[in-house]
């Protein structure tokens, strides 16, 4: 059953079938083929893999991050970002880098981060002369710690998945993500000047390090920018605090986000009217729409796996080839980098964990840790060439041809796997925060 469902799945995707659809067709196909089972139960599935009270959270998160920034969050964390690190090396290419990590905490997506972020920072790194290319590379590699940070929507989606506490998730993000952004704006800081620029000004080496910085008279003052941006800055703030002394789960935090960000719109920003709060409604009920048809399908997809002994199998076959935990872990992230190249996030997620969160937890691993791994590998296949999604979605937005985008962000790609070695086999890095707060279970 597993092979041909897995046949099925990639036929579809072959022929260009949209992902939602293709899971739920490959899986009833599947069992209308093998099994006696009513068809009926596809709709059952379906229904039930986005009835878990935990999913609300989603809806919820993406909804306060589409109000917050259709209040006027965009251009003060901006602000905030370009008065911090406007002055380095690359300082537009750092404040876009710096920008993601402020984003991710209030949207938990990285599509939505590379689509509202790069219509603004690319064409402004292109007027700085940056390359086209490396603009497009920078604005795909650093929205990637967008679901590392909490509030991340794939990270709910695992926690409800595994049975995993969300409320730990999200803290054991926080390390692993500000570990991210520190090296990805070392990256910036070590390829700027000898990929970042157009052709005439790399012969200028002298000024180089010029180039590219914010003037000091255009770089907005911090205290005044940190001000104008500390609204913005306390949800995630209120939403990690609110899980650790009790407050609300998780899921009640959402609900919390998303009125909070009604009143800093309406009262302290004062930019949120009902035009654009229909607009940012529409455009979240878009986005919460797609996703949840993907998590419901793969849920149907990953009930048809795991009817079919896939998950009992592939763990027999990964102890047949080793017994290792290294080994294992290093099986598990090239599975993991193939499979977010190819696959969207959240489905890859649902079909994935099943089979690895019994071997991996009956060795030894954390499910915390566990959830890390996996999260981190889904995001670096974002911008892993072939396919790459985050990386394509950026060059469409910087106009530049798909495989110049690709040379310009290997450099991204090499710090994204060695970052990605450092979170595997180092678990402290994402345990250590979660188990020093005692954050407690949902």
């Amino acid at each position: 059953m597993g092979p041909l469902l897995l046949g099925n799945f990639a036929g579809a995707m072959l022929l260009r079938v949209p992902i939602g659809f293709a899971l739920a067709i490959a899986s009833m196909l599947t069992i209308w083929i093998v099994t006696d089972t009513p068809l009926a139960i596809g709709a059952q599935r379906i229904v039930a893999g986005i009835t878990p009270f935990a999913l609300l959270a989603i809806p919820l998160f993406i909804l306060a991050g589409g109000i917050m920034n259709a209040g006027g969050i965009t251009k003060r964390l901006l602000n905030l970002a370009d008065s911090i690190v406007g002055g380095m090396r690359g300082g537009l290419a750092q404040t876009n880098v710096l920008s993601a990590l402020f984003f991710g905490g209030i949207s938990g997506s990285a599509v939505a981060d590379i689509s509202s972020l790069g219509r603004i920072l690319i064409p402004a790194m292109k007027a700085r002369d940056y390359r086209a290319a490396y603009s497009a590379a920078v604005t795909a590699a650093a929205p990637i710690v967008a679901p590392i940070m909490p509030p991340s929507i794939t990270m709910i989606v695992y926690g409800v998945v595994s049975g995993t506490s969300i409320g730990q998730l999200f803290f054991a993000g926080i390390v692993p993500a500000i570990l991210y952004i520190a090296m990805v704006m070392v990256t910036v800081h070590l390829t700027v000047r000898k990929r970042g620029f157009t052709e005439d000004l790399q012969a200028n080496t002298a000024n180089i390090d010029l180039i590219g910085k914010t003037p000091k008279e255009e770089r907005p003052p911090f205290w005044k920018s940190l001000w104008g941006a500390t609204p913005a800055l306390l949800l995630p703030l209120l939403i990690l605090g609110g899980i650790r002394f009790g407050w609300f789960t998780a899921t009640e935090a959402s609900a919390v986000a998303v009125v909070y960000a009604l009143l800093v719109g309406v009262f302290i920003y004062r930019e949120l009217t009902l035009k654009k709060l229909i607009s940012s409604l529409a455009e979240s009920s878009l986005m919460v729409g797609l996703i949840m048809l993907v998590l419901a399908a793969a849920q149907l997809y990953s009930w048809a796996l795991t009817s079919g002994g896939v998950p009992q199998a592939a763990a027999d076959a990964i102890f047949g080839f080793s017994d290792s935990l290294v080994v294992l872990l290093i099986l598990v992230n090239v599975l993991l980098l193939i499979a977010g190249m190819f696959i969207e996030a959240n489905a890859a997620l649902i079909i994935i964990t099943p089979i690895l969160y019994p071997v991996l937890t009956e060795l030894g691993v954390d499910p915390v840790h566990l959830g890390i791994i996996i999260v981190v590998n889904l995001g670096i296949g974002l911008i892993t060439p072939p396919v790459g999604i985050a990386l394509m979605l950026s060059s469409e937005i910087a106009k530049v041809k798909f495989i110049s985008a690709i040379r310009a962000s290997w450099p991204f790609l090499l710090c994204g796997l060695v970052y990605m070695i450092l979170i595997t086999y180092i678990p402290q890095i994402s345990l250590w925060l979660p188990s020093l707060l005692s954050v407690s279970a949902e």
